[in-house]
């Protein structure tokens, strides 16, 4: 469903100090074979991380420093997009390095419902940093808890500063509750061996591929601010039917619903769909091709606020009855 004349978008979130730039100057370092262009916010008049962002030419930084770009999406950010699109040449990967308070949904929307910024790139997938030295201070901030549900990968920077391996255990732990489809790896100083570029968006719709063939991952899940559950129901579906019911859906339920991520079997397709919501947008991927005599197990997983979990499974069943096989 991408062509490879899109460029290819890696967002790099985290919390204030958890380590987005050191990360970056490591991904940069290791892909010196690759183009790579860098868009970066920070508040205030002048940019601190710009002077700290090294390999690069500054032509190819792009400084929102009028504000976060959750604050700038419908303008600045979308425009400075596609003028780097347009004018900085073949680019093999953009990068985006949010602010550490950044909403991070408001970043990823444009490339999931702006049909120019659709033309000409895809979304790899999102990366967020944790500090696990500041793990439990940090964990308070809604935004923070936020950007680790938004994200494809969260990297445990700092590992190196906490001594008992209990304590990465019980934070593994936590990020698992809140964000069940991530993958999870570690690093110190921002610098790690399990992140390649040119895997990354393989690796995301793979992740969410195992992890959904085992629903008992996302059994429902309840805290004072956050629910997680998953749909399971069986059948080829009829994709254009659902994905009209689906669209509508997503936009309606935005804000108690943050994230909707999932796999479907088809009746148009010889491959799964990877379907992926985030703040009512909505994106579907090509996965994996259906194997001979594989069940058709379509699964989403929802994560939101005081979700009315029935509800959404009553409407879902309600709709799609009439489209599902025998």
């Amino acid at each position: 469903m991408e062509t490879n004349t899109k460029i290819p978008v890696v967002l790099v979130t985290g919390f204030l100090g958890a380590g987005k730039t050191t990360f970056i100057n490591e991904v940069i370092r290791k892909h010196q074979h690759l183009k790579l262009a860098l868009v970066e916010n920070e508040f205030g008049q002048q940019s601190i991380d710009q002077d700290l962002i090294v390999g690069m030419r500054s032509e190819n930084i792009f400084d929102l420093s009028n504000g976060c770009i959750c604050c700038s999406i419908s303008n600045e950010f979308s425009l400075t997009l596609l003028d780097l699109a347009d004018k900085a040449g073949e680019i093999d990967y953009l990068l985006i390095e949010t602010t550490g308070i950044a909403d991070l949904a408001n970043v990823i929307k444009p490339f999931f419902d702006d049909k120019e910024l659709k033309e000409k790139y895809t979304l790899s997938g999102s990366i967020c940093l944790v500090d696990a030295q500041n793990f439990e201070q940090q964990m308070s901030e809604r935004e923070q808890q936020m950007q680790i549900i938004l994200s494809d990968l969260l990297v445990i920077n700092k590992t190196d500063t906490i001594a008992e391996e209990k304590a990465q255990e019980n934070i593994e732990k936590k990020l698992k509750a809140w964000n069940g489809t991530a993958q999870l790896i570690s690093a110190e100083y921002g610098q790690t061996d399990q992140f390649q570029l040119a895997d990354f968006a393989e690796q995301v719709q793979s992740e969410i591929e195992r992890k959904m063939a085992k629903p008992l991952m996302f059994r429902l899940v309840e805290s004072k601010k956050y629910t997680t559950f998953t749909h399971e129901f069986s059948g080829f579906i009829k994709f254009d039917r659902f994905k009209y019911w689906f669209d509508y859906f997503a936009s309606i339920n935005q804000l108690e619903i943050y994230r909707i991520k999932g796999i479907l079997f088809t009746q148009d397709t010889p491959n799964k769909i990877v379907i992926q919501s985030v703040g009512g947008a909505v994106n579907y991927a090509e996965g994996s091709m259906i194997m001979p005599g594989e069940e058709p197990k379509n699964r989403l997983v929802f994560i939101g606020k005081e979700i009315d979990f029935e509800r959404i499974g009553y409407e879902l069943n309600e709709y799609l009855t009439k489209d599902l096989n025998p």
